[in-house]
């Protein structure tokens, strides 16, 4: 069962500008029971003065919470921002119009929320409760209008993916429902890519539809349960698959059964463990490093925009101070 709807966040660091102008004690506010009025001003609260590492931690079934780290964090540091969910997130996503998102995993009675956004600074400002249950919402992307995607796995083995308008809340109705469910990811022309573990393939949904419009996948992809996906500035789509553990490319515009241009894989990687959605996966489109969340060691790892084969990652987000626990979900902000 879920802990109860209220919310809390803390700045565990010195206030810094890649906290958004939060200020050291601030309280959010109160994430209000579902169906209250949703009274939160969205003005300027997403802004970003310098690029974060968004990260949601499922915490071990103990409270999940979101990690604000500056791009470049490295070592044993501690967040810049610790945002208290008091759910289990599994995926996050961000939109400069509409904050942090996060798939709040599993929903098993009525009024719960199967998704929520938050400011930068831990303002509640939307929950998502209509839902089937028991289900569990484990993808969220959002698109460039800020229509907010959520992936759901549903009762005797459904799928979906609800779009839903801007600032959707409460008990709000998908604006439509695409029949897939997976990792999530949109790039800038809107473009759907969907992480589709059960057929091995990554689906790509054109803006505005509902109908699949072509896939990568077949035996020289080299997918076999792909779970989590990205695209980069240059619209190029990199997955990490579970089962073989791998961080694979794939060119621009690839569909088809298509070998990947590159992949990052092997012992020196730090990759290991993969399990479902159990390893987020985001691209920064500034410099094109390749971010992984890993809740087998509590980490999050930075490859090189250019890294491919048996690599080590040129940055490591370890340790105690980070306070990450169960990393599943990871985004950046640019």
């Amino acid at each position: 069962m879920k802990p109860p709807y209220h919310i809390g966040a803390v700045c565990v660091a010195m206030a810094l500008a890649a906290c958004s102008g939060a200020q050291s004690g601030v309280t959010p506010n109160a994430l209000p029971a579902a169906g209250a009025p949703q009274t939160a001003s969205f003005t300027g609260a997403h802004k970003v003065t310098t690029p974060l590492i968004l990260v949601a931690n499922e915490g071990a079934g103990l409270g999940g919470t979101i990690s604000e780290f500056a791009e470049t964090a490295n070592g044993n540091v501690a967040p810049a921002s610790l945002i208290s969910t008091h759910t289990q997130p599994l995926a996050i996503a961000f939109s400069a119009k509409e904050g942090i998102g996060v798939a709040d995993g599993n929903i098993n009675s009525p009024g719960e929320f199967g998704a929520k956004t938050f400011s930068l600074t831990g303002d509640f400002l939307t929950g998502i409760t209509c839902f089937p249950k028991p289900s569990s919402t484990r993808g969220v992307a959002f698109d460039s209008a800020g229509r907010l995607f959520v992936s759901a796995s549903l009762p005797e083995g459904g799928r979906a993916i609800d779009v839903f308008k801007p600032g959707a809340n409460n008990c709000a109705k998908p604006k439509r429902t695409i029949s897939d469910e997976g990792g999530l990811a949109i790039d800038s022309n809107n473009l759907l890519y969907v992480a589709n573990s059960t057929t091995a393939t990554i689906d790509i949904f054109p803006p505005g539809s509902s109908a699949m419009e072509a896939q990568i996948g077949g035996s020289n992809t080299g997918l076999v349960a792909p779970g989590t996906v990205a695209v980069d500035a240059a619209l190029n789509v990199y997955v990490f698959d579970t089962k073989t553990v791998t961080i694979s490319e794939f060119a621009a515009g690839a569909t088809g059964n298509v070998a990947p241009i590159r992949t990052i894989s092997g012992s020196k990687t730090g990759l290991a463990g993969g399990n479902g959605f159990s390893f987020g996966l985001a691209v920064s489109k500034a410099s094109g490093e390749i971010f992984v969340s890993n809740p087998g060691s509590n980490a999050v790892l930075g490859f090189a925009a250019n890294a491919t084969g048996n690599v080590a990652p040129i940055q490591t987000i370890a340790g105690s101070a980070t306070r990450l626990s169960d990393p599943l979900g990871i985004t950046v902000t640019e």
